[in-house]
């Protein structure tokens, strides 16, 4: 998949958006000042679970495969292996502004998915994860909405999860 998303998207490269994590742990920080996600140790904002060690891959998407002039909405960032893909829309809030932020994070989500949908033939379970006001030590869980979880099963057959970590098996 890495070298199909190079071939569909040569600015990965030129721009660094692209790591291989092998870590049994670790966690995506959305960057408030460069606005965009990159991977650190701790005190991230949604955790990945890899207790194999697999190589888990890590696209930066906002603000580095594609920027605010593309004129279209984009979720934070993707994290995949062999046998899934999960992109992921991180916003910090309070709990009385969560509704309207998972609204518009349910809607940058469906952009960037249909995106890659229409580029890449990616051959994996696709899931989607509103990370909206909450820590990275919150298991999610599917998504409370049952009409947003069926929009992203009918329109992508993908399953739309609340919280903030990912455990790859």
């Amino acid at each position: 998949m890495i070298d199909k998303l190079k071939e569909v998207f040569p600015q990965i490269e030129k721009n660094c958006c692209l790591e291989v994590i092998f870590d049994e742990e670790f966690e995506i920080y959305d960057c408030e000042t460069k606005k965009r996600c990159y991977i650190i140790e701790k005190n991230g904002h949604f955790k990945v679970l890899n207790p194999n060690n697999k190589d888990i891959g890590f696209l930066a998407v906002d603000k580095c495969l594609f920027f605010d002039d593309d004129n279209f909405q984009k979720c934070d960032c993707i994290i995949f292996d062999n046998y899934t893909i999960c992109f992921i829309e991180i916003k910090e809030c309070k709990p009385k502004r969560r509704q309207g932020h998972k609204k518009k994070a349910e809607q940058q989500l469906q952009s960037t998915i249909q995106i890659f949908t229409d580029r890449v033939k990616m051959n994996r379970k696709i899931e989607a994860y509103l990370s909206v006001g909450c820590s990275s030590t919150r298991p999610s869980r599917t998504a409370s909405s049952k009409n947003a979880q069926a929009i992203f099963m009918r329109d992508f057959n993908a399953l739309l999860f609340d919280g903030c970590q990912k455990e790859f098996l």
